[in-house]
């Protein structure tokens, strides 16, 4: 039995622990290489719990005769499916048939889906074979990364888009989101290749996200032939002095500002794209994105335009925007439009000041807190420089990212920490979203965030693909509205625990403050455990070097 076969029958294979940690794609990797060649293949294939789906056992009320849609009768029984724990509900139903098993699966996994004539959800990856005639060579593939049964987001997203519908999807940090957009893309334009020029078009609003899309498609497309592109600055220019021609892509992955600034030259063309995929949807349609965002969709005219927006929050301004765009959207939800991973512990920490926050740290690092890989996230690039050389101090194998670094030296920051050499990452919202870390174990909001979105986007970077993670938020009296945002992710997440019973009082955030908080950041004292005397003799040191100089300029 060859293992194409064994993946169409629904099986899984077993986890490793030698993770790829820049593959950003939530699934466990198949180490292909432990499996002996003179072995019998299938006795060395164990069934695998899907992390989004393990139950010890489920309970359904449902018809006598099950999967029937045309039963009208029956008195309902109890169908109970006793689940081992190398099994999963995915494998038990490979494949979805009738709308009652639809609803079923979507029960499982807290799904809510909305819109005119939704097709089924894929119960496996059999299902993309059978309905689909999903490309061997892109299962191929996903074998070899090990994508071998759906992800919630994966089952609902992946034959909504098959069947060229427009899609508003919303699903927790760390579910696989990327992978449900990327499958029909590379399907749909593999069976297309008539046509030349750019058809497949992402964006990004970060240049980090954009380089990690871009290498999750060069692996998927490993054994295609489709050209893909990421519109880096060299390329930009490139394109924009007609030594490159844009149209020998098949997909472009871009930021929005980069992308316009070489449409609007002409020397690039949107009008072939066939499938417009917008990533981190909320941030590309709020005020600082939306009018390059309209730019973008001004030049994409294509008449069988199919759209998508992915997300791990999605407010309602955002959902209004993009239905107003959209042809008759499948909006699909997997658990809470804006609740975090459930996979992470929150926690709030009052500390007082800022100076609060400094000795909370350190008291983490003594009682055996502070296990790396951690992130943590400040307001400012000021603000981040300064915990950087505060940490630094300390000893600790720290490093700091933000925009006034080069994208050469964010890269190389990215890369050492992902291998291990840098154990803290300090860093603004710039690394906030999308950005896929393996096994980071705490975030630390060292600021609290300006909004519920940011804070969502922030503690996603831990308990990705179904690991555990844990999140501490510092919070000081001037934090008083700002915090309110966050209480209400939490309560929303189930984390009742992570904060005082007094705080369940302060009541939600009104229009107002929200406002506030996000057009103008908290006003805090600045970082530092200096003295103010020190401070003072150094201040005093640098104006008499300043004095001396000007003395001697005019002397001159």
């Amino acid at each position: 039995m060859d293992i194409f076969r064994v993946l169409a029958r629904g099986a899984s294979l077993k986890k490793v622990k030698d993770v790829n940690a820049d593959y950003a794609l939530s699934k466990p990797l198949v180490n292909l290489n432990s499996i002996r060649k003179d072995g019998d293949l299938e006795k060395q294939i164990k069934k695998e719990t899907d992390f989004f789906r393990t139950r010890k056992k489920v309970v359904l009320k449902e018809e006598e005769n099950f999967g029937d849609s045309s039963s009208k009768e029956g008195k309902g029984q109890e169908i109970n499916f006793n689940v081992d724990d190398d099994q999963s509900i995915s494998q038990l139903q490979p494949k979805i048939t009738t709308q009652e098993e639809a609803n079923f699966l979507r029960k499982s996994y807290k799904c809510k889906v909305t819109g005119d004539d939704v097709p089924l959800p894929i119960g496996s990856f059999e299902d993309l074979i059978s309905r689909f005639q999903l490309d061997k060579r892109l299962l191929e593939n996903l074998i070899e990364f090990g994508f071998t049964e759906p992800t919630p987001i994966q089952s609902e997203a992946i034959p909504i888009s098959l069947y060229d519908r427009d899609l508003i999807a919303c699903a927790p940090t760390g579910s696989g989101k990327s992978l449900a957009f990327l499958i029909p893309l590379m399907q749909q334009l593999s069976h297309n290749k008539k046509n030349y020029g750019i058809r497949g078009l992402i964006i990004s609003p970060t240049k980090e996200l954009a380089q990690q899309l871009f290498n999750e498609l060069n692996k998927l497309n490993k054994r295609k032939n489709l050209k893909i592109g990421i519109l880096s600055k060299h390329l930009a220019t490139k394109i924009k002095n007609q030594i490159i021609q844009s149209s020998k892509f098949d997909i472009l992955i871009s930021t929005p500002l980069r992308l316009i600034d070489v449409v609007k030259i002409g020397s690039l063309d949107l009008t072939r794209v066939e499938r417009l995929i917008f990533d981190e949807a909320d941030k590309l349609f709020d005020q600082g994105f939306l009018e390059q965002t309209d730019d973008i969709l001004s030049q994409c005219t294509n008449s069988k335009l199919v759209k998508s927006m992915f997300s791990a929050t999605i407010p309602s301004g955002v959902e209004e925007t993009a239905n107003s765009i959209m042809n008759s959207p499948v909006r699909v939800i997997i658990g809470h439009k804006e609740a975090a991973n459930s996979q992470i512990e929150q926690k709030l920490v009052y500390c007082g000041n800022e100076e609060g926050k400094l000795i909370a740290i350190r008291q983490m690092i003594q009682n055996g807190e502070f296990k790396p890989p951690i992130i943590i996230f400040l307001q400012s690039i000021t603000r981040a420089k300064a915990l950087f050389h505060e940490l630094l101090y300390d000893k600790l194998n720290v490093d700091v990212i933000h925009a006034e670094r080069t994208q050469t030296q964010r890269e190389k920051v990215i890369e050492n920490f992902k291998l291990g050499n840098v154990w803290v990452l300090i860093c603004t919202d710039v690394l906030a979203r999308g950005i896929d870390f393996k096994g980071v174990n705490m975030v630390i909001n060292y600021d609290v965030p300006q909004s519920a979105q940011a804070y969502v986007h922030r503690i996603g970077r831990t308990g990705r693909a179904g690991k555990s993670g844990k999140s501490v938020t510092f919070f000081t009296k001037e934090d008083s509205i700002a915090i309110k945002p966050v209480i209400n992710v939490m309560k929303q997440s189930g984390c009742n625990d992570g904060f005082g019973n007094w705080m369940e009082n302060l009541g939600k955030i009104t229009k107002k403050e929200k406002n506030l908080i996000k057009g103008k950041p908290v006003s805090r004292k600045e970082i530092s455990t200096v003295p103010k005397i020190v401070k003072e003799k150094k201040r005093k040191h640098r104006e008499m070097i300043q004095s001396s100089k000007k003395r001697k300029e005019e002397n001159k």
